[in-house]
């Protein structure tokens, strides 16, 4: 036959040959669900719940919050009412007696037999005073002559009021210790926020980045798969004469490299269960995890000034500061007044009565047939007041770092939320680009494989092909999940991971 002949016939057997491997090749492996522990499938939802309910984090933060709780009811309990009770008896009997005269039984030691009971209810105001309502009875003996009454039977009741004028007065100096309970009560719940905000992100990646592994896990199976399928076919071409050894040595070390690929992504995918057990509150990491998938991604178009204006809006952090700030405020005005000197009026007024017993002495003290009253002022003032000046200024320091602390917050929110809208948008693209890129991989390795197949194309040709479309694979997978914890670290910031999984939080 002439050789143009042969070149001809040569060229359309390898056309041909190219076509019917194109027409025959298995499109993209699907990605199945590695062998997982028998268990049902685990949504997101559910995730997070388990999480909100036994996660570490969220359960310390609890007891936070009803600790500061309890801190307000112990605050306003400074202004309950105190009710006093007090029973005494004692017996005093002098060493001598001083007069023969001086007792009922001549020369006999004076001695006193007395007892009381006296009953008060004291009343913290607002103001800073105290108000102390007193009532008593008494009886007291002795032998002395002198004594008209023996025994005697004392009644008294009593009304006394202390008020500050300077130094700890008004009202608002003394609520201010109320308030800043009630703030520390926000702080906390803020903080209880933040914790389950960060802990639903943590679940979200946690949850991404095991489906990611456990795709991954396929996508190294696939390419373990086609690389023995070339090494089958390279050692049965080698065994007719088609191939030589380098081909089938290239086939086995691509066998090798899938393993050892394979065995990494084991890997990864073991800690990916680790880390959201750990989300989920695990502590035995025993509970199987049974087939996740992704969740269907929402369709977003994020802008700056709305995710900004919704991170500060429903974000716990600048809340956290702003409620500080608050705090520092009441510690400022609390240490400006305290910077006084301590001047307090008090006054009293009483009656009292003595009688031949107690229900005598009960009955006619009221009509107040003795009584007493009392006004005075009381001045207090350190020299020099060094101590209560330095503290005013470390209050006014404190207020002026937090509020710098504000707006240091206030920009890094920002940043944050620029760079978090940023990589949504970006990673949308990434997505789109990788898409195409596993597609056109795809088609690659066909038409390699063809050619291959036809006697075009080497064994290591195959293998890079089969390596470029592993890798596109895995960066499709990695750019899904990059999209996804993007859009949740979004959420985070602003806030609305909340609202996606109607979780309610006490607002104080």
């Amino acid at each position: 036959m002439p050789r143009p002949s042969v070149r001809a016939l040569l060229l359309f057997l390898s056309l041909a040959a190219l076509t019917v491997a194109r027409a025959e090749a298995p499109a993209t492996p699907a990605l199945s669900t590695p062998p997982v522990a028998a268990a049902p499938a685990l949504s997101i939802e559910e995730c997070v719940a388990r999480a909100l309910e036994k996660n570490f984090a969220v359960r310390i933060q609890n007891f936070a919050v009803s600790f500061a709780k309890d801190q307000v009811v112990i605050t306003k309990a400074g202004y309950d009412p105190v009710f006093d009770a007090t029973w005494q008896k004692s017996v005093v009997e002098s060493p001598v007696a001083l007069y023969s005269t001086s007792t009922t039984i001549g020369g006999a030691n004076p001695q006193t037999n007395d007892q009381s009971m006296s009953l008060s209810l004291i009343q913290p105001v607002i103001t800073g005073g105290t108000v102390t309502a007193s009532y008593g009875l008494s009886r007291d003996y002795s032998n002395t002559v002198q004594t008209l009454f023996n025994p005697a039977y004392n009644g008294a009741v009593s009304l006394n009021v202390t008020q500050p004028l300077l130094q700890g007065a008004g009202t608002d100096y003394n609520r201010a210790t109320i308030q800043i309970a009630q703030l520390g009560e926000k702080i906390a719940n803020l903080n209880l926020k933040s914790s389950v905000l960060t802990t639903i992100y943590n679940v979200e990646t946690a949850y991404s980045n095991l489906i990611y592994t456990r795709k991954q896990y396929v996508v190294g199976q696939d390419s373990l798969k086609l690389a023995q399928q070339l090494l089958d076919e390279n050692t049965s071409k080698r065994n007719t004469g088609v191939l030589t050894d380098l081909d089938v040595v290239q086939a086995q070390a691509g066998v090798a490299t899938a393993q050892s690929a394979l065995i990494g992504f084991k890997q990864a995918m073991d800690n990916a269960e680790d880390t959201l057990l750990q989300a989920l509150g695990e502590r035995e990491f025993t509970s199987p995890i049974g087939q996740v998938e992704f969740p269907a991604l929402p369709t977003v178009n994020p802008s700056f000034a709305y995710s900004y204006k919704l991170a500060r809006d429903n974000g716990p952090n600048l809340a956290v500061v702003q409620a500080t700030i608050e705090q520092y405020k009441l510690d400022a005005l609390r240490a400006k007044r305290s910077n006084l000197p301590q001047l307090n009026a008090v006054a009293g007024a009483g009656y009292n009565s003595t009688e031949h017993s107690y229900s005598d002495a009960n009955s006619t003290v009221w009509s107040g047939p003795g009584y007493n009253w009392n006004v005075g002022l009381t001045l207090s003032i350190p020299i020099g007041m060094r101590a209560t000046r330095a503290q005013y200024r470390q209050a006014l320091a404190n207020l002026q770092s937090e509020q710098t602390t504000y707006d240091q917050t206030d920009q890094t929110l920002m940043v944050q939320v620029r760079a978090a809208v940023r990589a949504v948008l970006s990673n949308q693209e990434g997505v789109e680009a990788a898409t195409l890129t596993t597609t056109l991989t795809q088609k690659q390795y066909e038409l390699q494989k063809a050619k291959f197949d036809a006697g075009l194309a080497t064994s290591y040709d195959v293998l890079q092909a089969q390596n470029a479309l592993e890798t596109a694979r895995v960066t499709q997978l990695q750019a899904e999940v990059n999209l996804r914890n993007a859009l949740a670290n979004l959420r985070f910031l602003e806030g609305t991971s909340l609202d996606v999984y109607h979780v309610m939080l006490a607002e104080k």
